[in-house]
């Protein structure tokens, strides 16, 4: 069996992450069978793809024009010489976007997905979208074009109830949609050599994209500033940990040069040194989104800010609104929240609480991988 796993690449780690442990659930229980991916300029290129033993899909779209079918031309001797996979010749496809069916992302993204799991399915094609969040779904392009997604789906799994009752608004009734959790809960991190308990305690993870959806990019920058000074004051060593790839690089600088005392940044490429050091520290204040989940399914107390309701329901899920923070957060409660990883016996309570939910969360992934390879196998 030949499958495809889309919309995942090294565009930031959480979409690694997301790939890696797909990879390694599904090797697990289909040990046969090989994987595909589509590559893309600076997403998902050939020393990404190659290390993880995936073979690249002919797959080019470019304004509205798909010029895969080129590929048809190339001999098959010549194209197994190089690896290269046609679209005709997967058996399945994996969707694994993250958050890219929503009116926050406009209507393309969901516009092109119609039309692909469309002529998947007529090419007899299973179609599987992992857990991810969906919506909101206002515009009624985004309505047609997410139905007919679901229509032509075999499986569907939403990340958190919003998503699944805007799922579940647009198709009543439809049994392939589900719930589960977000499955890096799985994903088993590995602490680096380098790692510094004491000069690494506290992981600050910016996000670009609370400069760009939330348009209070001044405030996003203060809260950040502010809590990184509260650290330093009380004597925990905070640092930049890169979790978004350049961009969010470029913002941990912006911010550094807005501090008094500059702090360390560590851009790590290894999602699995990653994770080992979201685990090993003493809390994790930021924004990208599997950064903060990392933290709670380790028990690692994290304090966060989003800017979609993927953020609200992870920390629900978890019993643990404290967590969350608006960006306009007044300081009192801002040093309040900051005090759940600051103080030892705050920290310590929290983070047992926070314990308490990864089992199940880890038993619920793991059914939900068995049913997907349920799905793939049977005829």
């Amino acid at each position: 069996m030949l499958i495809e796993i889309k919309g995942t690449g090294s565009h930031n780690k959480g979409a690694e992450m997301m790939l890696l442990t797909i990879l390694q659930e599904l090797r697990r229980r289909m040990p046969d069978a090989k994987y595909t991916v589509a590559p893309e300029y600076g997403v998902c290129e050939y020393g990404f793809y190659s290390r993880l033993q995936l073979y690249p899909k002919a797959w080019l779209q470019y304004r509205n024009i798909q010029f895969a079918p080129l590929a048809g031309l190339i001999p098959a001797r010549v194209r197994k010489a190089f690896g290269l996979v046609l679209d005709r010749e997967t058996d399945a496809v994996l969707d694994a976007s993250g958050f890219a069916y929503s009116d926050q992302w406009g209507t393309r993204p969901t516009q092109l997905m119609a039309g692909y799991v469309e002529s998947w399915r007529k090419q007899g094609k299973k179609i599987i979208l992992l857990p991810q969040a969906f919506g909101p779904f206002k515009s009624d392009a985004n309505v047609r074009n997410m139905r007919r997604i679901i229509t032509a789906s075999n499986l569907i799994y939403a990340r958190d109830q919003i998503s699944l009752q805007a799922l579940k608004a647009i198709a009543p009734g439809q049994e392939k949609i589900h719930l589960a959790p977000d499955f890096t809960v799985l994903f088993e991190g590995v602490v680096p050599e380098y790692y510094n308990r004491e000069k690494h305690r506290i992981c600050i993870v910016p996000n670009t994209r609370m400069l760009d959806k939330t348009g209070s990019a001044g405030d996003y920058i203060a809260l950040i500033r502010k809590g990184i000074t509260y650290f330093q004051d009380h004597g925990m060593t905070p640092f930049f940990l890169i979790h978004g790839g350049e961009e969010d690089l470029r913002l941990a600088d912006e911010i550094n040069r807005q501090l008094s005392s500059t702090i360390e940044i560590v851009n790590e490429s290894d999602p699995y040194l990653i994770k080992g050091m979201i685990k090993s520290a003493a809390g994790v204040f930021g924004s990208r989104f599997h950064s903060l989940a990392s933290a709670l399914y380790s028990g690692t107390v994290a304090i966060g800010t989003g800017w979609s309701h993927k953020y609200e329901q992870l920390f629900k899920g978890f019993s643990f609104a404290d967590g969350l923070l608006d960006l306009k957060t007044d300081d009192d409660v801002l040093y309040r929240r900051l005090d759940l990883i600051v103080k030892p016996e705050l920290r310590d309570a929290a983070s047992r609480k926070l314990s308490d939910f990864s089992a199940p969360l880890r038993q619920e992934a793991t059914l939900m991988f068995d049913e997907i390879c349920r799905t793939l196998t049977e005829k």
